[in-house]
């Protein structure tokens, strides 16, 4: 060929014109380093008019046929000269369901593919059901006219019948006799076979698709290192390796967002429902119908947890009826347990979500699939690794490499670091199968486990909270393979309360629904987390829980019932509804009484005296909390004696005598120090600065209120922030200096703001007598509202 070629005195450029191969490919035909094919060698006879003789010569030696090109020769003269024996441009793309949404996921194909140079991979990962090869057809299909070679599919078996994945070499040697047949001769070694498979494949320009991949193993041996094809492939498993090894682009299909499930209701009713349109395809508009039915559909959607599979059986489940069937398909899709029977068509055994997860379940190792059905166990739906490992009584490292592998399976979605979220349908079927594979007393233990990590790791954090000195109560102490977290900063004990708050409540009813004392137990250790963060409704659900629980244990005592009385007490006083705050306190008071319990006995007292002193009941107040540092001094409980010395500082400056406030306070400041609590030591501060304050001494009290700010800024305790703030405000007033005084309480106010304190609405109406302020604030500097602005947040409140 070369020596044709340059007898023309045409250049390699000149010939991959007229024959419309590429330059690169001639060259290793004439170098001697790729065979050539039979249609190759027929065109180049034709263009050069050698009549035949590069076809005779190929003849002789045998090569391995590639599939025709048809387009190889279009625009060429003498198109006749394409080879009688060519084979069809294969099209072996599956018939699947029409796509819908995932324009995120297009976007990134479309800028992948914009810049990408040489053979293009893109691997599509996601659980059963969520619409992998239909996305992968539909993609190659609207890519079709730029990949003129063909389409080429292999179902890769991962989770087929057999419980088989396909050997790379079989594959290798399906996709070769698409391209074409195998001479005599050609060894049938599977390595051999994938080494010619990715030579065939570097000179085409088509699309394939490996469908239900097992394993980057089991791909990679197919991919060819050059050429310009765009290799599609899906599997339930990450597969990070092709993003790594190949330069893949990996795309992870999510269930569909709300919006985008219920227009897909609605296009496949339409579907279902309309006749034929007159060119074969049916009509794809959405049925009429009302925003009540846009309801139900939402409705239905999200009991089909947004899986594209799911929608699409009660979409057909639906069918018949149309919107009519809607409410009752949402009722039975709504009762506990039921779901996964509801997505099943009769008589279509394989295509139901239940046996999608079946097959993703069965490929498990028996390590993790254990793990994954004891994780259905965990009252929260997000969990943690700490409260992974006491579930399945693990270590947590154990527990940590146990969720990364159900992640990458995609059986597991990691919400943030560290933090698993199971797919609501899999939880169910996961339900199902700790339910059919583990015993009664196994599962108790799991849960058994997991509820005493959350309770004794909330005991930890109460310790950083208040002081090691604080009112506990008797807890039974971890199990074994229970390993609690430590604390070392109040900083790190808050993030995680915050973390795990709805965790917490799912807890606390999960051990009431077990009749387990956690759900007394567990409410009394989160009262101070919840009310110092002014997570009062919380706090009050929680006490509910706690006070149902307390009554239906006849074993528990006045104790459990005395204990649940103050979280309500707390959480009422919280939310400002005093008259029913104090009726908490008497009843907490009086069992605490019953049980023997003086330290909670002063502990009550302590929490009424300060719902008293809200309510301008100073005289009271003063009595309630010397007869608490009774309590506490009678036994011994020097944290309790510091608070009560505390709370009688208090209650002189709502007296008025500052100077009478000054040594409690000192003595409480002085024991809370030995005790360890930041946030005591905090309040103390702030009370101990407005004693200065109203005793004049203004540098004294702000010196005062400066160590509270820093002292509440190592904790993150906002409320005592605001509060701190607030009182520095009006110190700083009362000197003149108004300019400092207005960016104390524009702080103030902003932290009150976003923790729903009335105290807001106060600093609102002071600020608004300061006089003007000659500059305007500075950049992110909130301003409180207008009077118009405040009525309206609050209407919509």
């Amino acid at each position: 060929m070369r020596t044709l070629r340059l007898e023309r005195g045409w250049s390699l450029s000149r010939l991959s014109e007229l024959v419309h191969y590429s330059k690169g490919y001639l060259s290793r035909i004439e170098n001697g380093s790729r065979m050539p094919s039979l249609e190759l060698a027929r065109l180049c006879d034709h263009t050069m008019g050698t009549d035949g003789e590069l076809a005779r010569l190929l003849t002789t030696v045998g090569p391995l046929e590639p599939a025709g090109r048809p387009e190889a020769v279009e625009g060429t003269e003498g198109a006749g000269a394409r080879a009688p024996t060519a084979r069809p441009v294969p099209a072996q793309l599956p018939a699947v369901g029409q796509m819908w949404g995932r324009h995120g996921e297009l976007a990134r194909v479309e800028a992948f593919l914009a810049g990408h140079r040489g053979p293009a991979v893109i691997a599509l990962d996601g659980l059963g059901g969520v619409g992998k090869t239909t996305f992968a057809v539909s993609l190659a299909r609207s890519l079709s006219t730029s990949y003129p070679d063909g389409a080429l599919f292999a179902d890769l078996q991962a989770h087929g019948p057999a419980g088989l994945p396909a050997v790379p070499g079989d594959v290798a040697a399906g996709l070769l006799r698409t391209l074409g047949p195998l001479t005599p001769g050609v060894s049938v070694d599977p390595s051999e076979r994938m080494a010619l498979l990715r030579s065939a494949l570097a000179e085409r320009r088509v699309i394939v698709l490996l469908d239900d991949a097992d394993s980057v193993a089991q791909v990679a041996p197919l991919l060819p290192a050059a050429g310009s094809g765009l290799f599609l492939v899906t599997s339930r498993r990450r597969m990070a390796g092709l993003s790594v090894r190949h330069g893949a682009l990996r795309l992870s299909l999510d269930p569909l967002a709300t919006d985008e499930a219920v227009l897909l209701l609605r296009r496949e009713l339409g579907r279902r429902a309309a006749p034929a349109a007159e060119n074969g395809q049916a009509a794809a508009d959405a049925p009429a119908g009302s925003d009540d039915a846009d309801e139900v559909l939402a409705v239905i959607a999200q009991r089909c947890a947004y899986l594209p599979l799911a929608l699409q059986i009660a979409a057909e489940r639906m069918a018949e009826q149309g919107l009519a069937a809607a409410p009752a398909l949402a009722a039975e899709l709504g009762r506990a347990g039921t779901r996964l029977d509801a997505l099943a068509l009769p008589g279509e055994a394989g295509t139901t979500v239940r046996s999608v997860f079946a097959l993703s379940y069965r490929r498990l190792p028996v390590e993790q699939a254990r793990a994954w059905r004891l994780l259905a166990l965990h009252p929260g739906a997000v969990a943690g690794v700490g409260a992974t490992a006491a579930l399945l009584g693990d270590a947590p490292e154990t527990a940590a490499r146990l969720l990364g592998e159900l992640h990458a399976a995609h059986l597991v979605a990691e919400v943030e670091p560290g933090r698993y979220r199971m797919h609501d349908l899999l939880r169910e079927y996961a339900r199902e199968r700790v339910e059919a594979e583990e015993t009664a007393r196994t599962r108790a233990d799991a849960v058994g486990r997991a509820l005493a990590w959350y309770l004794h790791t909330t005991e930890a954090a109460g310790d950083q909270l208040l002081g090691e000195g604080r009112h506990r109560l008797p807890v039974d102490p971890p199990p074994e393979r229970c390993e609690p977290l430590p604390f070392g900063s109040t900083a790190d004990a808050l993030e995680w309360c915050e973390t795990e708050r709805v965790n917490l409540l799912a807890c606390a009813r999960a051990a009431r629904a077990a009749g387990s004392a956690v759900a007394w137990q567990l409410p009394y250790s989160l009262w101070a987390f919840l009310f110092l963060r002014h997570h009062h409704v919380d706090q009050l659900n929680a006490g509910l829980v706690a006070r149902q629980a307390a009554e239906a244990d006849a074993d528990a005592g006045p104790l459990a019932e005395a204990c649940a009385e103050l979280v309500l007490a707390s959480a009422r006083a919280g939310l400002r509804e005093h008259q029913a705050a104090d009726g908490h306190y008497q009843r907490a008071l009086e069992l605490f009484a019953d049980a023997g319990d003086r330290a909670g006995e002063g502990g009550v007292l302590l929490g009424y005296a300060m719902s008293c002193v809200r309510q301008g009941r100073a005289a009271q107040a003063a009595g309630h909390v010397e007869r608490a540092l009774e309590l506490f001094t009678a036994t011994g409980n020097t944290w309790g004696a510091a608070c009560a010395l505390a709370g009688i500082g208090e209650a002189h400056l709502v007296q008025g005598r500052p100077d009478a406030a000054l040594a409690p306070l000192s003595l409480a400041l002085e024991l809370h120090r030995a005790h360890g609590s930041l946030w005591m030591q905090a309040s103390t501060w702030t009370l101990t600065g407005t004693a200065h304050r109203e005793r004049g001494d203004h540098a004294g009290a702000e010196d005062c209120y400066r160590r509270a700010l820093e002292l509440h800024g190592r904790t993150g305790m906002r409320a005592g922030s605001a509060h701190a703030l607030h009182q520095l405000g009006t110190c700083l007033a009362a000197q003149g200096r108004i300019p400092q005084a207005r960016r104390a309480w524009l702080t103030a106010w902003a932290l009150y703001d976003d923790l729903g304190d009335p105290r807001a609405q106060d600093l609102r109406i002071r600020l608004a007598t300061l006089p003007p302020c000659r500059t305007a604030p500075s950049d992110g500097e909130r301003t409180p509202p207008s009077d118009g602005a405040v009525l309206l947040r609050e209407r919509s409140r």
